[in-house]
């Protein structure tokens, strides 16, 4: 009992995410491998982004009259601004792909199939220890379809809120009780959200597991299991048993960093086993850290990311251009000072500026900027350059180093904080290890070395290459020049733009092309021009007796010289003729 109490002390978690139950209403499927599948046909119909966007927004309730009310009720409605979420293109991202592993992971875990049945038989200590064969079939006779995938970045960048809001999407359960007229009586755990734990151990996290499960599901796994003085190896096919009775569809650990403080060996064997439930077991996992995680996810994690078309992510701060404008001019919107301030470029610049385009800090800036105007400014509650530097300086002093260092942009001083910027070489082996290309957004994607594993938008990426060939560039060289171009830009950059900008860099490098070995056509051209001088100086070395161009001669000849010629080759009158005719 005192070990019980122990336990519960030291790992008492409450799941930080806790989503919605719901009774199974099957609807029927489009695609053929995921019919007849009661896990798959629960889930909510496919979204397109359009009501992906409408969704996961989160707008603050927000009208002009509400700028008439008292100071403090203002200060409440502000307060708003916290929970807002603004969907961005890494948000539809994340959705769409999680939309995809969780469906497909699925697809080998149809729990009326007879290989799913034979593992309860055959025992998870047994499949574990077995792994998979040369066809990646495990003892059960089942081929996971299970794919993983990490998504890092830079603190404050939204990576928990995008991943958050893509799985409240779906209902946390769903309560199963007759599927095709058959009794199935399951609950389906579709998602669980973890935080790695605070000690980094295998135990921790299986510990958390189960308390988590228990807290949704209303079970009692930890009492059964965790206080009985089980070790990990007793845990961990607990814990693989668990997630395939309740069909659990995506397994999300965030914070994921914490694993650099374990002791030696300790993060491998953590990663290693998430590996094991995605390519043995078959259960999606996503990880999410900052850029601190890179260099251990680069190592035994990868091995889940082979070949499953799922490659990992990384979402930097916004650079200054279209992504950032949309998402300030949005959030400038709501505004509750008594008179509204109009958004300057000044004030776009030095918001960036000052938040460095990480979206927390923005958002909690123009808070805070609202806040003090409110409270301590003139009658009028104006936001001003000035007042946005003064908050800044008073109120976000513990992050002004870290912003100070990527204003400098200076790269020494980068490394120093790494959950703001990857070291290169580790990013480097990073993306040399990725079997899978990398969806990279924000600021680092125009500084990134090794270009071919980064992914592109493939459409823009089509549409750009067909361009390039009408302009008359190879197909080898329209491809290459593409990629140069979507590197440079952030995804969702307008196509017009894009294409403008690749036509200028045709023309470029057709100059430069003509500049150091001239093309036929040019040679042509400057042939028959050296041609035309060349003939125009022999003709003017021989004339006719009569041509006019020998009437000027030099560019030195003066008028009344070229008045006597003309009168000698008799095309204008003399003065004699001329006292003829009065």
């Amino acid at each position: 009992m005192d070990r019980k109490t122990n336990l519960e002390t030291m790992y008492h978690y409450t799941p930080s995410l806790i989503g919605r139950q719901v009774q199974a209403e099957y609807l029927q499927q489009d695609i053929a491998g995921y019919k007849n599948n009661p896990f798959i046909e629960a889930l909510p119909p496919i979204l397109e982004e359009e009501q992906v966007a409408l969704k996961i927004a989160r707008f603050p309730d927000h009208s002009d009259g509400q700028r008439k009310l008292g100071k403090q009720t203002r200060l409440h409605l502000i307060q708003q601004i916290s929970d807002y979420v603004q969907p961005l293109p890494s948000h539809l991202v994340v959705e769409q792909r999680l939309s995809r592993m969780m469906r497909h992971g699925y697809k080998s875990r149809n729990p009326l199939s007879r290989e799913s049945v034979k593992q309860f038989h055959i025992g998870f200590k047994s499949i574990l220890e077995s792994g998979v064969n040369d066809e990646g079939v495990n003892l059960a006779g089942i081929r996971s379809t299970a794919s993983g995938f990490a998504i890092l970045g830079v603190s404050g960048q939204g990576k928990t809120t995008a991943v958050e809001s893509s799985l409240l999407l779906y209902p946390q359960v769903i309560h199963h009780s007759t599927y095709q007229g058959q009794p199935f009586i399951r609950k389906q755990l579709v998602w669980l959200k973890l935080n790695c734990p605070y000690d980094g151990s295998l135990k921790g996290l299986c510990i958390n597991f189960l308390q988590a499960v228990d807290s949704v599901l209303e079970t009692n796994y930890f009492g059964k299991f965790a206080s009985k003085g089980a070790s990990v190896d007793m845990l961990l096919p607990v814990m693989a048993h668990i997630a395939t009775l309740h069909g659990l569809g995506t397994l999300v650990i965030d914070e994921i960093q914490n694993l650099s403080y374990m002791k030696s060996g300790g993060a491998e064997r953590m990663l290693n086993y998430f590996t094991q439930l995605i390519n043995t077991i078959g259960v999606p996992v996503i990880l999410i850290g900052t850029f601190k995680a890179m260099k251990l996810l680069s190592g035994s994690f990868s091995q889940a990311r082979r070949s499953t078309g799922q490659g990992d992510m990384i979402m930097d701060r916004l650079t200054e251009g279209e992504e950032w404008d949309f998402f300030i001019q949005e959030l400038w919107s709501y505004q509750w000072t008594c008179t509204a301030t109009k958004l300057t470029e000044a004030l776009k610049r030095e918001i960036y500026e000052l938040s460095q385009g990480i979206v927390d800090i923005a958002v909690k800036l123009y808070m805070l900027a609202q806040w003090e105007v409110i409270m301590y400014g003139d009658n009028k509650e104006r936001i001003t350059v000035v007042v946005l530097k003064e908050v800044a300086r008073r109120h976000m002093q513990l992050v002004q180093p870290l912003l100070k260092a990527l204003r400098r942009n200076d790269p020494a001083a980068k490394l120093l904080v790494d959950d703001l910027y990857p070291q290169w070489n580790v990013l480097d082996q990073y993306l040399r290890n990725a079997e899978e290309k990398v969806n990279v957004q924000g600021e680092i994607r125009s500084r990134l070395m090794r270009d071919e594993k980064i992914e592109v938008d493939q459409q823009r990426y089509l549409e750009l290459v067909r361009t390039a060939i009408d302009f008359g560039v190879p197909a080898e060289n329209a491809e290459q020049l593409v990629k140069r171009i979507l590197l440079r830009n952030e995804m969702e950059g307008d196509l017009v733009g894009l294409r403008k900008e690749l036509i200028h860099e045709i023309e470029l490098s057709a100059a430069a092309e003509d500049i150091c070995e001239p093309s036929e056509r040019t040679k042509e051209l400057t042939e028959k021009k050296q041609q035309r001088k060349k003939n125009r100086r022999t003709t003017s070395n021989i004339l006719e007796v009569d041509d006019l161009r020998k009437a000027v001669t030099s560019s030195k000849a003066k008028s009344d010289e070229i008045y006597d010629n003309l009168i000698e080759f008799g095309m204008v009158p003399s003065e004699e003729d001329l006292s003829k005719l009065i």
